[in-house]
């Protein structure tokens, strides 16, 4: 007698293949929740490590500003300047002296700065801090470079044309010649007027130290003459705007030949190549004066 196996019906094979795979797409969807949630917890330490050193370096930032702001130790008690030949120490040191006893870190360096550049000395100032109780002031300082006659009075002025201090007083031992016709009304014009003059002066005091000492007054009205006028009077002597020593060692040569035959002269014209104009003073009726 023959046994053959007995075959399953198509519908019953099926359900037990359903019936076997169960078991195994439930422990599949266990292990995953569990991946995915032992991920979700490494990713939320990793981002926990990063806050966490923030809000302590922030801590500390925000505990180290306040006991620099607020300690004893950083109070302002000493005050330093760079050297200065012109601005007056004492001057300086008033304008920052009301700030002593403050805290360092609570006072601006750079409003401190501008509050020394008010000073009619001060061109430019750089303050720093001197840990732990001082201040270091750097002073670019305006140095004087003429005298200029405005508002009625006689400044000591720089060579950017900026009145520095009314001459008298403890500036009247300057010897500089005085710059008359500046364009006060007119900033621009003036900057560049007190510029030439200056110009001039240095550039005599270096080729011709001798005729400086000579020069009382410098007019600056024209933009194409410069205008000497002497201590002791005489012609005054009219330069090119530019080339101030043309024809100019020529004159001095025959300065005295002209003064002894033509008299003082009311100018000499020393602006045109190779020729010098004089021009002798004429009284009233005329006539030559002698």
């Amino acid at each position: 007698m023959e046994l053959r196996p007995r075959r399953l019906a198509t519908g019953s094979r099926e359900a037990a293949r359903s019936a076997s795979a169960e078991p195994l797409r439930i422990l599949r969807r266990g292990r995953g929740g569990q991946v995915l949630r032992r991920r979700r917890l490494r990713s939320g330490l990793l981002l926990a490590v990063p806050l966490c050193a923030l809000v302590v370096l922030g801590g500390a930032a925000w505990g180290a500003r306040r006991y620099v702001r607020h300690s004893p130790r950083f109070l302002l008690r000493r005050i330093e300047f760079s050297d200065t030949q012109y601005a007056p120490a004492a001057d300086l040191r008033r304008v920052l002296q009301r700030h002593l006893g403050r805290n360092i870190f609570r006072l601006d360096p750079v409003r401190l700065g501008h509050d020394l550049e008010e000073r009619r000395w001060v061109k430019r100032a750089v303050v720093k801090r001197l840990l732990p109780d001082g201040l270091f002031c750097a002073i670019e300082e305006r140095v004087p470079r003429g005298l200029a006659a405005l508002r009625d009075r006689v400044w000591l002025v720089d060579a950017d044309g900026v009145p520095i201090d009314p001459y008298g007083g403890q500036t009247q031992d300057y010897s500089l010649p005085i710059f008359s016709g500046v364009a006060e009304r007119n900033a621009g014009r003036m900057r560049l007027q007190i510029a030439r003059g200056v110009a001039l002066v240095e550039y005599l005091q270096e080729s011709y130290p001798a005729l400086a000492k000579e020069v009382s007054e410098i007019d600056l009205a024209r933009d194409d003459r410069l205008d000497l006028h002497m201590n002791k009077g005489g012609a005054a002597i009219r330069l090119d705007p530019v080339d101030f020593g043309e024809n100019l060692d020529r004159y001095l040569t025959l300065r005295d030949y002209l003064a002894t035959d033509f008299g003082d002269g009311a100018y000499v014209d020393l602006r045109f190549k190779d020729r010098i104009a004089f021009r002798p003073l004429v009284a009233s009726n005329g006539n030559r004066g002698d």
